[in-house]
């Protein structure tokens, strides 16, 4: 096993400067060849992450994984708090009461979180490892950068894809209350598209698990799924997880996980990361909610022609080769396919 996971190529700072971004920005590169098959030349393949991710990729990538685990895995700003709080309640027999008086970052820990910001209060990766079994853990990282055992042991992956415009505005968003962006949104936007935000780029994490999709392990899904008929989310997920719901269930699940309930419940707003967050760095951001408008198609109204243009070019030339549209993504149904 070489002495580490990774290696790193510093990016120039000119390429990422109206990011806002504090410290040094890199593209992360395989050390070795994953245990698992990725899309492309494994050797090509890099992720982007601010330089305070170096020092716990190993730790990640080296994490104890338990077979009995479930892992929530996306890109940011794709459904994953709304697929946490799903998920947990199916795990723990429908346990409204704890999800309403438990920060969901607890229950459910952001695997990489030490990485996002430096110093945060309490280290993710051994909360992680200190919950009991069955745990449910949250992750943004490439299939390739995620716990190696995660490809041997195969506990359940829940994977939930979202229109990449509809996540970049909320990406845009987020990136001015959490870490303090004052550029344009067309410069996020270009940003976005060239992979120089934290996980990207974006349509090779989102292939990887395409192509996974047919496993028994991995469930693939998409926030638009989830908009247009959560109750059948809800059936499905509970399937996968090998959960018995009742139809009465299915329904306080669908009112509790409603945009609405989600939006205004403080253990869902990740108030305990944003207060970290403001700790670490030592300086005020902008107030915002986590959970903001849950719209689907909210690239309409906040992107001009030519950045949807922009967008939909991109999409279509890291696609073609596949023979794929974002509409496969978001349609899919691991039960259901349509």
């Amino acid at each position: 096993m070489p002495q580490s996971s990774f290696f790193a190529k510093s990016v120039p700072f000119d390429q990422i400067d109206k990011l806002a971004i504090t410290g040094g920005y890199s593209s992360i590169y395989a050390a070795q060849q994953p245990n698992l098959t990725v899309v492309g030349n494994w050797e090509q393949r890099f992720c982007r992450l601010a330089d305070t991710f170096q020092p716990v990729l190993d730790r990640v990538y080296n994490f104890e994984v338990r077979e009995d685990d479930v892992w929530i895995v996306t890109l940011p700003k794709c459904g994953t708090t709304w697929m946490q709080e799903l998920a947990w309640l199916l795990i723990n027999d429908c346990d409204f009461k704890t999800a309403k008086e438990v920060d969901l970052t607890l229950r459910s820990p952001f695997l990489e979180f030490n990485g996002v910001v430096q110093n945060v209060p309490h280290d993710t990766i051994e909360a992680a490892d200190a919950l009991s079994s069955p745990r449910l853990i949250k992750s943004h990282l490439p299939a390739w950068l995620l716990p190696h055992q995660i490809w041997s042991k195969k506990p359940k992956i829940i994977y939930v894809y979202r229109n990449p415009k509809d996540a970049a505005i909320s990406y845009f968003h987020h990136w001015r209350g959490m870490v303090g962006y004052q550029g344009t949104k067309a410069d996020f936007m270009h940003s976005f598209i060239d992979g120089y935000v934290n996980f990207t780029p974006c349509w090779p994490h989102i292939l990887d698990f395409w192509q996974l999709r047919h496993e028994a392990h991995v469930f693939f899904t998409s926030y638009e799924q989830m908009k247009e008929n959560l109750g059948e989310v809800i059936t499905e997920v509970a399937r996968f997880l090998k959960r018995n719901i009742s139809p009465r269930q299915v329904q306080h699940l669908t009112e509790h996980l409603s945009f609405e309930s989600m939006r205004d419940n403080p253990a869902c707003n990740h108030v305990k990361e944003f207060e970290s967050m403001k700790a670490a760095t030592g300086r005020e951001v902008e107030e915002f909610r986590f959970v903001r408008r849950g719209v689907v198609g909210s690239h309409k109204d906040e992107l001009t022609a030519d950045l949807i243009g922009e967008f939909d070019l991109w999409s279509d030339v890291n696609l073609r080769d596949y023979k794929l549209h974002i509409d496969d993504f978001a349609n899919y149904s691991k039960y259901n396919s349509k």
